[in-house]
């Protein structure tokens, strides 16, 4: 499965499949399920017309309630999504070989203490190949602070990751209300996450 990820984050990827053509970039940025491919020139495109992605994946589809799961933390625990019934979550499908993932852990640790204790939290599962020690020795380096999990094929395949980073904002019912597919826009983000808080909204200069 590894492998397959590693292919659909690279710049440029392309897969015949009953003639549909998937191309995908894990610098590619978007939300809503428009996928925003990376090429040299970081050439934004939708794939929803090819039929190879949903808009969103139909199983965590934009106003469904996002399907539960069951992973094992750090400290070998279980965690489950509904441990933290009524808080917004944001569910985010990383590796430590993604640079796009890479790059949004100031974002995410930024997010995380300014609403960590407002009833916002982060889960980041990480590729389901990564070993534990790899991941703890990633959060170290780069001294994450909110939640890590080790993902699963089964979480991976129920969430239609095809490539990352993949996120889902979940709000306090459990409803996703935004699918991210690629590097997330921080003002969008930020916004949502305020608004699913009841916050107002920041001004902008």
């Amino acid at each position: 499965m590894k492998s397959i990820i590693r292919k659909l984050a690279s710049p440029l990827f392309v897969a015949g499949i009953v003639s549909v053509i998937l191309l995908a970039g894990c610098g590619g940025g978007g939300d809503q399920g428009d996928v925003a491919l990376r090429g040299a020139e970081a050439t934004e495109a939708s794939v929803k017309s090819s039929g190879a992605v949903d808009n969103p994946p139909d199983k965590a589809a934009d106003g469904k309630l996002a399907p539960p799961f069951k992973l094992k933390g750090l400290d070998g625990k279980d965690v489950q999504l509904a441990d933290f019934e009524g808080e917004v979550r944001l569910v985010d499908f990383w590796a430590t070989w993604c640079a796009p993932c890479r790059e949004e852990v100031p974002m995410f640790n930024e997010l995380h203490e300014k609403y960590g204790d407002q009833g916002f939290r982060i889960l980041a599962i990480a590729d389901m190949e990564e070993s534990a020690e790899a991941v703890q020795d990633f959060i170290k380096e780069h001294e994450i602070e909110y939640m890590n999990l080790l993902g699963s094929e089964e979480v991976t395949t129920t969430y239609r990751v095809y490539g990352l980073p993949t996120a889902y904002l979940i709000d306090r019912e459990g409803r996703v209300v935004k699918f991210f597919f690629g590097p997330k826009p921080h003002g969008v983000l930020e916004g949502k996450i305020r608004e699913l808080l009841g916050l107002p909204a920041q001004e902008t200069a």
